[in-house]
């Protein structure tokens, strides 16, 4: 749990889904297990590349899962980097000590 992984919480499919998705109209994208603020940046990286011309950009929303996200300031620049949050609190819980699951 107290391990931060060095790797895309994208895998091909879920990029190859991002493209299709951008290409018939999404309001949101959501992010599960994200761990780091480039993680959040490496999605809008894909957004703007892979966004049709004069398609809506869609907001983005970050799935917290892994105790990891809140070394340092992580959580902090995360939540500067996109436009919403989700908290799997349960996820959470098993992870770490329920008094440090946020509310």
């Amino acid at each position: 749990p107290d391990s931060v992984l060095d790797i895309s919480p994208l895998t091909p499919k879920d990029r190859s889904d991002l493209e299709y998705m951008l290409k018939i109209g999404v309001d949101w994208v959501a992010l599960s297990f994200v761990q780091r603020p480039e993680d959040i940046v490496e999605i809008h990286e894909l957004i703007d590349k892979y966004l049709p011309d004069a398609a809506f950009k869609p907001a983005v929303m970050a799935k917290i899962e892994k105790p990891s996200c809140f070394i340092g300031d992580s959580l902090e620049r995360i939540v500067e980097l996109c436009e919403g949050i989700m908290v799997a609190r349960g996820d959470l819980g098993v992870e770490c000590a329920p008094e440090d699951v946020p509310l």
